[in-house]
């Protein structure tokens, strides 16, 4: 799957906009992100972050705490994400312990940001609405080619694509 977000003014228009061209309503979502980079020095969050996820409410099959180590090569304006490592715990604690452990204490943790959303699915492809703390409303959606992409922006009239990770966003936003 390839990814992209973009800035939106509206989110209710916005959903509405989804609704009208068969987009599926399908949850919604309300999580805090916390976000880790290496002591030692900076990393280009763009292309790597780590990032433990607290859900407060969360309609996916997963634990309500899950960690990633993200990994991401940047087309233009839209990317494709791998997983590096991919983790579920039961509590934050749980995920915090297992970052000291597992990467030997070599990070710190640089910012928190809290986001609620909405999910869709429009055939095979997923749409996400947004409001992220400090940044706004947003939208990203999840396709099988850069056609489909940027076909779901043009019907959606979604004109402000982004070239940065949402991590990357808040760090300029929180400097």
């Amino acid at each position: 799957m390839i990814e992209a977000r973009g800035i939106i003014e509206n989110i209710e228009k916005t959903k509405a906009k989804i609704e009208k061209i068969g987009g599926v309503y399908d949850s919604c979502y309300f999580y805090t992100d916390i976000v880790f980079i290496p002591i030692s020095g900076e990393v280009d969050l763009n292309k790597e972050f780590i990032r433990v996820r607290v859900l407060k409410v969360n309609n996916w099959q997963t634990k309500n705490v899950v960690l990633v180590h993200k990994t991401a090569e940047w087309k233009g304006e839209a990317k494709i994400g791998n997983f590096i490592l991919k983790k579920e715990f039961d509590t934050a604690e749980e995920a915090f312990d297992f970052i000291k452990e597992y990467y030997k204490g070599k990070l710190k943790e640089i910012f928190r940001y809290f986001r609620d959303g909405w999910q869709y699915s429009l055939g095979k492809n997923r749409i996400f609405v947004e409001d992220i703390e400090k940044l706004g409303p947003t939208i990203e959606t999840e396709a099988e080619n850069e056609n489909e992409l940027s076909g779901i922006f043009k019907k959606l009239e979604i004109t402000e694509r982004v070239s940065d990770s949402v991590p990357e966003m808040m760090r300029k936003i929180l400097k």
